[in-house]
């Protein structure tokens, strides 16, 4: 990420929060009276390090890329890297920050292609899978880590070419994160990596 001498925060909502409740997340449809989700398009955890096995479609300039995806690691911060001015300390109070790696390679469909936007995907679930914030960040946080880089949208993907993406999210100060995800839309639980506990 850009280092500037002025950070500014925006919290996001998740988008995997809208996405398990689309599917039903893990009620199975009995507190909505609406259907359980299809097995398949429902997803197990997988080790963080394994490539997902189902190749994901991303689109940019018309082009789509099929691409394998593979949570990797979360890199934890400090409360203080969210402190900016005093609206942000009363909206973080009790959060804290964590680095989400995912890595992308471009294993099929069109290439060369332009970059998609794939680190709106990213995302993280904390203990009792709640749902991480995605933290959209100008500049840098203090303390972000320094292979933490931003997104190179001008450099286009050639095929097998595999990129690492770092996505900054809020989580409680109190709460471990115990799972990396990446959406699949709207219809799909995203694919979940278990962290080591």
């Amino acid at each position: 990420m850009r280092t500037t001498k002025k950070t500014a925060l925006a919290a996001v909502a998740v988008f995997a929060a809208l996405a398990l409740t689309a599917c039903n997340g893990s009620d199975d449809g009995k507190k909505s009276g609406g259907k359980a989700a299809p097995d398949s398009m429902k997803s197990e955890a997988l080790k963080a390090g394994q490539p997902a096995s189902e190749l994901q479609e991303l689109t940019a300039d018309k082009k789509t890329g099929k691409f394998t995806v593979t949570g990797q690691r979360v890199v934890m911060g400090k409360p203080e890297s969210l402190k900016g001015n005093k609206e942000d300390e009363k909206k973080y109070a009790g959060k804290t920050v964590a680095y989400v790696y995912l890595s992308a390679k471009l294993s099929d469909g069109d290439a060369p292609m332009k970059p998609p936007m794939v680190i709106t995907n990213i995302g993280a679930l904390s203990q009792g899978s709640l749902p991480a914030t995605r933290l959209m960040v100008i500049g840098s946080l203090p303390g972000t880590p320094a292979d933490c880089h931003d997104e190179d949208f001008n450099k286009p993907w050639q095929k097998g070419e595999e990129r690492t993406f770092c996505q900054p999210v809020v989580v409680p100060e109190s709460s471990k994160v115990s799972h990396i995800t990446f959406m699949r839309g709207f219809y799909k639980e995203p694919l979940k990596w278990a962290l080591e506990k």
